[in-house]
């Protein structure tokens, strides 16, 4: 493709940088469960424990801020929020690579949370600056670039963690991090007006309360929240459920082709369905793929080989490739431009909270009932989502998006 407007060649930067801190980031999350249990915690119970409060903190905190910074972006620009969380990753991810017992991974994961959150910042600014009839389209392109990271970094980090150690496997993420955000400061040009002293827009709860009144937004944030709640819950045990499946031996090596497998057919889903939604409507891919998760998840807790796990993942992502492309096209729909940051930061708040309760949920489903317990729970979890989406979207579920040869 040649890429001949100035918001092609700034997307191109920035699906690179999110690819690389994708993978960054992923080098690390899916094996904190095994690193814990080097930092003098024993037992698969206490190493689950550990695990869901270790991944609220990041979440909470995140939770917290995520406003605050979506704010701050519609008032000195999107870009800058890139740099912030790249390169405050770079910092803190370095960081954990020295942690000597869980308490202070824990107080880094809280660190993490307040500073980064490169993928709310990224979509901010290319939803900013892309037209609305590409918005489909580019949201898929921009979840291909988190899933190829994702799907590459448990690979390759999986396997430092088994050859190398699992210290290395920080320090790797760091530099990843550092490199995406001298991409950005390279290759990105953000045309960013900054509003006038009289026009800074409201502050954040008077902004938030303004963007709750618009028809649908409420929704919207529900749908994020339940979608990622989905997405997460699971978090604190997979890792341990490849384990068992696979055995204790390069347990990290094949939970890496597992999550990246996933990763791939999530990534084909995200380009053909982002495509897809913009001529036949985001409403109608959005249920389609809840419905679709729902079903691939339930079996994931009948398995008995790692090798069916990988066949079902494969499958899952396939439909959780057109979740978040559908649902970040239908909040750029209804904000206007100047208040996507805003917006994306509602957005990331929802999906923050929902980070931080689902591992200390799957951690409290798996104690109590059973790692198998934890895919049930999520695929009613996907359930009840699409009963909301249903909903509350009920009047758009009909209306597909007219073909726009000229937006080809």
């Amino acid at each position: 493709m040649i890429l001949r407007d100035s918001w092609q060649r700034n997307l191109a930067a920035i699906w690179i940088a999110q690819m690389v801190s994708g993978m960054a980031f992923s080098f690390v999350l899916p094996f904190i469960p095994l690193y814990i249990q080097t930092l003098g915690v024993e037992g698969t119970t206490e190493a689950i424990q550990w695990a869901g409060l270790i991944s609220a903190a990041t979440a909470l905190s995140m939770t917290v801020v995520q406003p605050i910074w979506g704010t701050l972006a519609d008032r000195y620009g999107r870009k800058p929020m890139v740099l912030r969380s790249t390169f405050g990753g770079f910092v803190v991810v370095g960081l954990m690579g020295f942690a000597t017992s869980p308490e202070q991974l824990l107080a880094l994961r809280f660190i993490q949370g307040t500073i980064t959150g490169v993928v709310a910042a990224a979509t901010a600014l290319v939803a900013t600056m892309t037209p609305k009839a590409r918005l489909g389209f580019t949201l898929g392109m921009m979840q291909v670039a988190l899933f190829v990271g994702t799907s590459v970094g448990p690979l390759v980090g999986g396997y430092i963690a088994d050859t190398v150690g699992y210290r290395a496997s920080f320090f790797a993420a760091s530099a990843f991090l550092f490199a995406a955000g001298v991409i950005v400061v390279a290759f990105v040009r953000e045309d960013f007006v900054p509003p006038t002293k009289d026009n800074k827009g409201p502050g954040v709860i008077a902004g938030s309360r303004a963007l709750l009144a618009l028809q649908g937004f409420a929704v919207l944030l529900g749908v994020v929240f339940l979608i990622q709640l989905s997405g997460v819950i699971v978090g604190p045990v997979l890792t341990l459920f490849i384990a068992e499946l696979s055995g204790r031996e390069n347990a990290a090596t094949a939970a890496g082709i597992i999550l990246a497998a996933t990763g791939v057919t999530s990534a084909v889903s995200a380009v053909v369905l982002g495509r897809l939604s913009d001529r036949v409507g985001h409403v109608r891919i959005l249920l389609v793929c809840l419905l679709g998760a729902a079903a691939t998840y339930f079996p994931q807790s009948l398995v008995v080989s790692a090798w069916q796990l990988l066949v079902l993942r494969m499958l899952l992502g396939l439909f959780i490739g057109g979740l978040m492309p559908s649902a970040n096209a239908l909040v750029a729909a209804r904000v206007p431009a100047e208040r996507r940051g805003s917006a994306y930061g509602l957005t990331a708040m929802a999906g923050s909270f929902a980070n931080g309760v689902g591992p200390l949920a799957g951690a409290a489903i798996a104690t109590h009932f059973g790692i198998r317990a934890v895919f049930v729970a999520t695929s009613c979890l996907f359930v009840a989502c699409w009963g909301w989406a249903a909903a509350g979207l009920r009047g758009e579920i009909t209306a597909a998006r007219p073909r726009n040869p000229q937006a080809d």
